[in-house]
């Protein structure tokens, strides 16, 4: 008898809490997100992407990937330094974590997540949007914006969480700052379509960098200031190859990043072609004869990775 009225109430609390669950408890742990992204169909492989990007999301914001409370997520995004759209994303955030789970729609939950990794990327230490293209096909068709990269490299660390300013404001004083003072263009004319805000930290990180990278990094980044350079004035937003030092590389990419950029300059010039064109010239003269590095070449090549 006990026992049946023990069952009984376990059942009563646990419908009781499924009921009255809101957004933010699902997005405190994997299995939250995992359990709230199956129930739209995103599971497998995507769901576990997913569940990382939220895991570096709030790391970022917080310190910590897991093991925080729902009041201390509400505190952190409660005083992020956010003004203008920043302001209005935390906005629609909070309401969108504070909806009952019989209100939540699948677009809420795909906007939850995009807002997060968008405002890790812009306030948080270490995470980086290095590519809003290279989100894979099936999480795209679902909504999601944005491929994060989690930096570990010590270098990079260093200067996104003590060389790069957190403030949106002050960060496009840096970046108009530092483009100015080492030649690299005049930021004071790009429109968000050339850099948008959730680029901005890559930029940053690359002209952070510039000055404070380790000798392949400065080596890498002279060849795309080589690459950008036309009648002597150097403009590096012509190309989006400065988003490239947000990816974790070993030395040996990173080399082999500017001995490709290097030959792609030096075609440029000798076949009388865009940037772009000699770039294609080249990859496809490396692909050629491996098909998988061929679908990769044409996949780079559709999508204008580097050329938006």
């Amino acid at each position: 008898m006990l026992k049946s009225l023990l069952i009984f109430i376990l059942s009563i609390n646990l419908s009781y809490a499924a009921g009255t669950a809101k957004m933010i408890d699902f997005m405190m742990s994997n299995a939250g997100v995992g359990e709230i992204l199956g129930k739209y169909g995103i599971k497998g492989n995507d769901a576990k992407q997913v569940e990382s990007y939220m895991s570096s999301a709030i790391g970022a914001l917080t310190s910590k990937s897991r093991g925080l409370s729902k009041k201390d997520l509400t505190e952190v995004l409660s005083k992020l330094p956010v003004t203008g759209p920043d302001a209005n994303i935390r906005k629609e955030l909070q309401i969108l974590l504070d909806k009952s789970e019989g209100e939540i729609k699948k677009e809420d939950v795909v906007k939850v997540i995009n807002h997060m990794i968008y405002l890790a990327n812009r306030h948080g230490k270490s995470v980086i949007i290095t590519c809003s293209d290279c989100v894979n096909e099936s999480l795209a068709k679902n909504g999601f914006k944005f491929s994060v990269e989690s930096i570990k490299n010590s270098t990079s660390v260093k200067v996104l969480n003590e060389v790069i300013p957190k403030n949106a404001n002050e960060l496009n004083t840096f970046i108009s700052g530092r483009m100015r003072r080492m030649g690299m263009g005049d930021y004071s004319r790009v429109t968000p379509d050339q850099v948008s805000p959730s680029e901005e930290r890559s930029l940053a990180l690359f002209l952070g960098l510039a000055e404070s990278g380790s000798t392949d990094q400065k080596a890498l980044i002279s060849s795309i200031k080589k690459l950008s350079t036309k009648a002597g004035k150097t403009n590096v937003l012509i190309t989006k190859f400065w988003k490239i030092v947000a990816d974790d590389m070993s030395p040996e990419m990173m080399t082999g990043w500017s001995k490709t950029l290097d030959a792609v300059a030096i075609r440029a010039e000798k076949d009388g072609v865009s940037t772009e064109e000699a770039f294609y010239r080249t990859l496809k003269d490396k692909a050629k004869n491996d098909e998988s590095l061929m679908k990769q070449y044409e996949t780079i090549k559709a999508k204008r990775c580097f050329f938006k």
